[in-house]
């Protein structure tokens, strides 16, 4: 199902988001980036209101994501189903 292969890429994606602020090399590049772009705010600030509101999408996508398939599977289940129903006694007698 794509849609819960596309949840854990954005669920992942929201990892490695997460982990590279630990790389310092890339944290200051983005922040010199980042004090050329917005030049009149903080470029530290600005950074963490990205990161938060990149996570925060990736995670909700992926978590709308997940939900989605997993609606998609119980319905699959729920109308799967092939019960043979016994003989009504009216139609056997007949």
């Amino acid at each position: 199902m794509w849609q819960d292969t596309a949840a854990e890429s954005l669920l992942g994606t929201a990892v490695a988001v997460i982990g590279l602020t630990g790389v310092n090399p890339l944290v200051l590049a983005t922040n010199q980036w980042l004090a050329d772009v917005v030049p009149g705010i903080d470029p530290v600030v600005t950074m963490l209101a990205l990161v938060i509101t990149l996570t925060a999408g990736l995670v909700l996508g992926g978590i709308a994501l997940k939900t989605q398939a997993r609606r998609i599977t119980d319905q699959r289940r729920v109308f799967a189903r092939t019960e043979t129903r016994p003989i009504s006694s009216a139609r056997a007698k007949a």
